[in-house]
């Protein structure tokens, strides 16, 4: 049997504290976007989300990205309409910069 290095007691959510928010987990799923007839994509997004660690580490509440605008775009990072979602377009290092650009994307304003 191996040894396993000994692991700090972990602390029981208290319901009538708010949580600290010190232990996460976050989930990067890479998109690969309408590959062409040889398989290359036409460009790859990042969708990433965070969330606070579930207990008993922490409350499991998800987090929001602030100050990107909502929609889906392929020159600069995007939020889901909900904001819990991060969408970065990315791509890679050996591409001309202006891989991924001309696609088609959308933006959700506000009206008032």
């Amino acid at each position: 049997m191996a040894d396993t290095p000994p692991t700090e007691p972990v602390q029981p959510v208290d319901p009538d504290r708010p949580c600290l928010h010190t232990v996460f987990a976050a989930t990067v799923t890479v998109a690969r976007v309408e590959p062409d007839d040889t398989g290359m994509p036409k460009a790859f997004v990042a969708e990433v989300v965070v969330q606070c660690a579930p207990p008993p580490e922490g409350c499991a509440e998800p987090f929001r990205f602030s100050g990107a605008p909502a929609g889906l775009n392929y020159r600069h990072p995007t939020v889901s309409v909900d904001e819990k979602t991060l969408h970065a377009p990315m791509r890679p290092a050996s591409a001309d910069p202006d891989f991924g650009m001309g696609l088609p994307g959308f933006a959700i304003r506000q009206v008032s």
